[in-house]
This record gives C-alpha cells, structure tokens and sequence, in this order.
C-alpha cells in the first residue's frame, strides 16, 4: 500500500458480497487510507475486484457468513495502526471529513475508548429506542460542541482506540443486532469514554451492507435475529430469570400473533414466527447463524 501520508486509521468494512456498495464506499474514502475489507463470503471475484482496483484495500475472505460481530473481530484483527475505523458500506465519508475528524482525535489526546462523527439518523438511533431498560444506555444529544461526551454509539460507524483493548472487541455470540449496544456498555461499566464528534457530520444511507438479498427475506432476518440477541444480551449482563422476565410476555404475544395472521396475512404470520422462533432460540441457548432456520451456528 503505497499512501500519500501515514495515517493512525485504518478503515475497517464489514461486507457480504455488497460490491456496488463497498466500491462506493472506498472512493469516497479516497487512497490516504488503508482499508480491510472483512467479506462474509468465499468470493475470489470480489477480492479481486476490490484489490485490482483499490490498491490501498486488502480483502479478507472469511469462507462464509460469519456475523457481523465476527466478521469485524476479523477485520480488526488485520489493524497495524493506532485506531480502527469500523464502518459499513452504507456510510458516506469523504477524504476531507476524515482528516476533519483526525484533528479532533488529536484533542482527545487518547483519552477515549470509542469515537463516531455525527451521522443522519443518530438522534432517532439514541433517543427513539429503549434498548436496555434496565441501564440507562440513552441520553439526549445536545449538540452544542464539537466533541460531546456519550454513552452510546451505532454500529455502522465506531472508530475504536485500540490499546483501550485486551481481547476481542465484539462478543461473537452475537450474530447481528446488539453488538455494539454490549460493547459501549463494557466500555461504560469500566468507566471509559465515548465521545461523538459533531463537527464532523456524515450520512448513514441504508441499504448498502447486503446485496443480492430479497426484502422479505432481509426483514424475516432481522426481526429472528433482533429478538435472539436482546434476549442473550440481557441474560449476559442480567441473568436468565430477569432477562426471561423481560421477554416473556413478547414470546406469548408472537406465539398467538403468528397463527392469528395465518390466514389473513402470510408475510405478518412469518413475522411474528421469526420473532418466536429467535426469542425462543435464544431463551433454550441456541446459537444464532445466517441459515435458513437461523438457529445453530
């Protein structure tokens, strides 16, 4: 990788066969930067695609879909520098934001665990979600300086401290859905620090980390593995019992939702069966895994 200066970042993508979106993604990043690209898949094609054409990107196949959270794991695993910027390939960051927001790590003088510039659709991400009841993990975001102090960041865009870490940031029983919700509540229970960079201000356009994926089956996904994860991520911090406590009325409500629409409304039957079928995976101890029962890994 021959760069025009050495930076302490290398950028770190978490992908399942998303070209069009990783190729995106890269240019606007531009070539000051290294760039790990951690595929889900054993696509030669896609390595070579992404390595040809980005000479500051190397491409790691993982063999097949590992997760989200393993899949980053793996890609950190690749950083030689100081921070690893992890990102998804829906995220809108051009060369100029980058060295804007190296200039503000700089004034942090290593005083932080994790760091996100400001994105769209982060105040809805914060503020209309309750995702542990128990922990305050939210807070409303002020935006009255550049650098603010928080407790909680998004997944799809994390740049992380690296010496704040022993062991393997993400904890990969988590196949998709909470991830990061663990990991800023481990760095908030040692009494470390997260701090968003509002002067720097990028999008989160959506849609750009699975390609080649039907929407239906991308939903039936996300609504199995939403309720797989938040049932293991409150029995990991809260225990069985109160974790079952907090979701056993959910576990009724989809077991009756799902014949109730059976009938009326195939796609809203599936629905409330994934979110059976993930909950109760996860309250028997099932491993989570992208197959066509999800459960199993």
């Amino acid at each position: 990788m021959n760069l025009k200066h050495e930076s302490e970042i290398t950028f770190v993508i978490v992908s399942l066969e998303s070209i069009k979106g990783i190729k995106t993604c890269l240019k606007n990043i531009g070539n000051n930067y290294k760039i790990i690209i951690a595929e889900n898949s054993n696509n030669l094609s896609i390595k070579n695609d992404i390595e040809n054409n980005f000479t500051n990107a190397r491409c790691i196949l993982l063999g097949k879909n590992l997760g989200y959270a393993s899949a980053a794991n793996a890609g950190i695993s690749y950083v030689k520098t100081k921070f690893a910027f992890l990102i998804n390939a829906d995220i809108e960051i051009y060369d100029y934001q980058i060295s804007k927001l190296e200039n503000e790590l700089n004034k942090l003088e290593n005083n932080f665990s994790v760091v996100s510039p400001f994105y769209d659709d982060f105040k809805d991400f914060i503020e209309n979600n309750k995702f542990d009841k128990l922990f305050n993990l939210n807070q409303k975001i002020q935006l009255k300086q550049n650098i603010e102090k928080v407790t909680l960041v998004k997944g799809s865009s994390m740049l992380f401290n690296l010496s704040k870490f022993k062991e393997k940031i993400f904890d990969e029983n988590f196949f998709f859905f909470f991830e990061e919700i663990d990991v800023c509540k481990r760095i908030k229970l040692a009494d470390q620090n997260i701090y968003l960079i509002n002067s720097v201000k990028i999008k989160h356009l959506g849609g750009r980390g699975i390609e080649n994926k039907k929407a239906n089956e991308i939903s039936r996904f996300r609504n199995w593995h939403y309720y797989w994860s938040s049932f293991y991520y409150h029995k990991k911090h809260y225990g069985f019992h109160l974790s079952f406590i907090i979701h056993s009325t959910k576990l009724i409500k989809f077991f009756f939702l799902k014949y109730f629409y059976k009938f009326s409304n195939k796609f809203e039957s599936e629905i409330f069966d994934c979110r059976f079928s993930g909950l109760l995976s996860s309250i028997l101890g099932k491993k989570s895994s992208e197959g066509p029962d999800y459960g199993g890994r």
